[in-house]
């Protein structure tokens, strides 16, 4: 991936912000002998949904152990993997868990404390779709999102970006997990499946019985600001300052962008952005952290400037 590559304005200026108060925070730490807990609890462990926010957490806790110790991300209970998100939000405010990573919706500003740095640098916000494999010529048809419209989507109705469509009048089936819709999609109660990309090819190849039939689309990519933060309570702002100050040094130190490259590059490539029909799309985001939301005319780090 070009290294000539450039950051946007506004994540320069969420980056600098971090600078200015985790530099304080790491010359207070200087002075102290305090240490946290080692193990730092959450209920979203699922190492093929998580993996990068997992990793990027423990390399955070990493940089900054000859500050406060030696620490590591560990599930809340061995029965993690069934906790919803709703359930962890409750838990947080209930400090039974430490961090949580989720998008910046109005329930989470009014209870929590927040890092605003999109640690998927704006990944998220752009999706593709998993139709079924006869469907390829229709999709080729589309162009805007006039045209879009004609389709109906299918969608997990509690997640946070389920108002996506009805913000866009887009028709749109809901259900309750991917496996259902995945289903749902292979019997046709739906045409698309609009996915991240790292998720559109890795849950295809998951359960390749279960998605027979069923193919990334190759055209097309809708783009709207979806950012993922850590979330703390409160009253754990030594935490929330550990977070600050790791994602300083990372940062500084290209350990940031070499785990980013990590996880993303071969999904970046496959995904050949530069040649599809980008459709943009209104997102709800909350006054609070607008002023943070990366503008997705301009491109990420991760899109090189040349196309």
């Amino acid at each position: 991936m070009n290294s000539n590559i450039e950051v946007n304005v506004k994540y320069l200026i969420s980056v600098l912000s971090i600078l200015l108060f985790s530099f304080t925070v790491l010359a207070e730490k200087l002075h102290t002998d305090e240490k946290q807990k080692t193990q730092i609890s959450v209920c979203q462990m699922e190492e093929a949904k998580y993996g990068f926010r997992i990793e990027l957490a423990n390399l955070l806790l990493k940089k900054t152990a000859s500050y406060y110790g030696n620490a590591h991300l560990a599930p809340f209970r061995e029965e993690t993997l069934s906790i919803s998100q709703d359930r962890c939000m409750v838990l947080l405010e209930q400090q039974k868990v430490d961090v949580l990573y989720l998008p910046p919706k109005t329930e989470l500003l009014s209870r929590f404390d927040y890092i605003p740095f999109d640690m998927h640098a704006g990944m998220l916000g752009y999706r593709v779709f998993l139709i079924r494999e006869e469907d390829k010529a229709r999709f080729k048809q589309v162009k805007t999102l006039e045209d879009l419209r004609n389709f109906t989507g299918g969608f997990g109705s509690q997640w946070g970006d389920f108002k996506v469509f009805g913000l866009n009048d887009l028709p749109v089936v809901g259900a309750a997990n991917t496996s259902v819709l995945m289903n749902m999609l292979q019997h046709g109660r739906f045409d698309y499946f609009h996915r991240g990309l790292h998720e559109a090819w890795a849950e295809l190849a998951f359960e390749t019985q279960q998605n027979e039939g069923l193919v990334v689309e190759e055209s097309l990519a809708l783009r709207y600001p979806f950012q993922v933060y850590f979330w703390f309570h409160p009253e754990n702002q030594k935490l929330k300052q550990r977070f600050e100050t790791g994602l300083i040094l990372a940062l500084q130190d290209g350990s940031y962008h070499r785990l980013f490259s990590e996880y993303f590059d071969d999904t970046v490539q496959k995904a050949g952005l530069d040649k599809r029909t980008i459709i943009d799309i209104e997102y709800p985001v909350s006054s609070e952290v607008s002023h943070w939301v990366s503008e997705v005319n301009h491109p990420p780090f991760w899109i090189e400037t040349e196309r």
